[in-house]
């Protein structure tokens, strides 16, 4: 299990390269995904970020926010931020 420095560092991280995604350097690989879809994410990683820092976590079982089922569902399977984005949601949900 990860503490809630490392979990932390993992949303941080995920913000971070979807602005990057949002801004400056877009992957190719995401051009099908709507750009509202990634403004959505950002903001409900931006909450996580904001429990953590906070300390204020709900209850494991309002963790889940749905971000990595969307990606299984609709994104590519090769992309790096849909990987990063999913690896710190299921951190968030286990964290504690």
């Amino acid at each position: 299990m990860s503490s809630i420095q490392d979990v932390t560092g993992l949303v941080k991280s995920a913000i971070e390269s979807l602005d990057g995604e949002l801004s400056s350097s877009p992957d190719p690989k995401l051009s099908s995904i709507p750009r509202v879809q990634k403004e959505i994410f950002k903001k409900k990683l931006e909450k996580m970020l904001s429990y953590l820092v906070l300390g204020t976590l709900p209850e494991k079982s309002q963790r889940n926010l749905g971000l990595a089922r969307t990606i299984a569902d609709s994104w590519p399977f090769d992309s790096k931020l849909s990987e990063e984005i999913a690896k710190a949601e299921r951190a968030y949900v286990d964290v504690r």
